[in-house]
């Protein structure tokens, strides 16, 4: 059996992609495709990274990780879980699909060796389906996230400056080294990259633009699936400030564990305001960009060699001062409000 691994990475549709996947077993299997249960409630196949990864995630002591030999147990029962699926799954399935951004958004080379010490004995073939997105996109959804789940109080601007730094930023937006340590352990020909922007997807669609790849024809009907309804919550600007200001009083973790005061008000931080969307400055997309500038070049090179001009364009959407960072008393007041009506 042949396996299609997409390993994200963050912040480009992975979670409605992964839902999407989960709803439609019938269609999937239809077209010869299967996609496993993994030893948790959730459609994003994250206990590959915790049964793979060189460390113990905090999440992954929900699961009872806590030492190596317990990730060890762990790893040995889901390679029997998978692999007693293969063995049962319908007549015409060819190929199997997992799919977690966090072997992108947490993972290193020898995190990425785990994993393919894990997977290599229960499969002919391996494919590694990997999006990418410009970072100064993907740096502010992700500083959205981590006002949203309380993680940090940064400002914007402490955030691009730990985002840069190589030892410390997310591994998923260094793309040259992450793909240079996909490419190592699976091989070149096994990593398939593709770009994260609506006009290099089929009708626009990243749904059909990934079932293309993972069935290897552009003829994909996608009229029968059943789509998960947006999973991607997006705060305003004012909001995302204000969580910032708020964050230590109510962080996602304390003592050592989840702070369940935050997770209490999770339902009510999702339906705060969503408008106006945050925007960086001009200054600000500029020096992320330029930071960048050399790996998207090889990153073009060597997978877009057809591609004119810049991997990703210059922007033409933003204006100087950007609107992240600010938020007026009255606002504060009025989300202080919603949080504790």
């Amino acid at each position: 059996m042949k396996l299609v691994c997409h390993i994200g990475t963050p912040k480009t549709a992975s979670t409605f992609l992964q839902n999407t996947c989960a709803m439609n077993p019938e269609w999937l299997t239809q077209n010869g495709i299967i996609y496993p249960d993994m030893l948790s409630p959730f459609a994003n196949h994250i206990t590959l990274f915790y049964a793979a990864a060189e460390v113990i995630h905090d999440f992954a002591r929900g699961y009872g990780l806590h030492t190596k030999e317990d990730v060890e147990k762990f790893r040995k029962k889901l390679s029997a879980h998978f692999a007693a699926q293969i063995l049962s799954a319908p007549k015409g399935v060819h190929t199997m699909l997992m799919s977690s951004e966090n072997l992108t958004g947490n993972m290193r080379l020898a995190g990425v060796r785990g994993l393919y010490k894990l997977l290599k004995p229960h499969f002919d073939e391996i494919e590694i389906i990997v999006y990418l997105r410009r970072q100064d996109d993907a740096i502010l959804s992700m500083y959205g996230e981590f006002m949203r789940q309380g993680f940090s109080n940064e400002t914007f601007d402490q955030f691009i400056a730990h985002a840069l730094e190589p030892a410390a930023g997310p591994p998923y937006l260094f793309s040259r080294r992450m793909l240079l340590e996909w490419i190592e352990v699976f091989g070149q020909d096994a990593v398939n990259v593709r770009l994260f922007a609506p006009k290099h997807f089929p009708d626009g669609d990243i749904l059909k633009d990934f079932l293309s790849q993972v069935l290897h024809t552009e003829d994909i009907d996608t009229t029968g699936i059943e789509r998960s309804t947006n999973n991607n919550i997006s705060l305003s600007a004012p909001v995302l400030e204000f969580l910032r200001r708020v964050q230590p009083a109510i962080p996602f973790m304390k003592d050592d564990a989840v702070n369940l005061n935050r997770t209490r008000l999770e339902t009510r931080i999702n339906q705060l305001p969503s408008k106006p969307r945050p925007q960086m400055s001009i200054e600000q997309s500029k020096r992320i960009m330029k930071t960048f500038a050399p790996a998207n070049r090889w990153v073009r090179d060597s997978f877009f060699p057809d591609h004119k001009g810049p991997l990703f364009s210059a922007r033409n959407d933003l204006n100087e001062q950007g609107n992240v960072g600010k938020v007026t008393l009255k606002d504060f007041a009025n989300f202080t409000r919603q949080l504790l009506k």
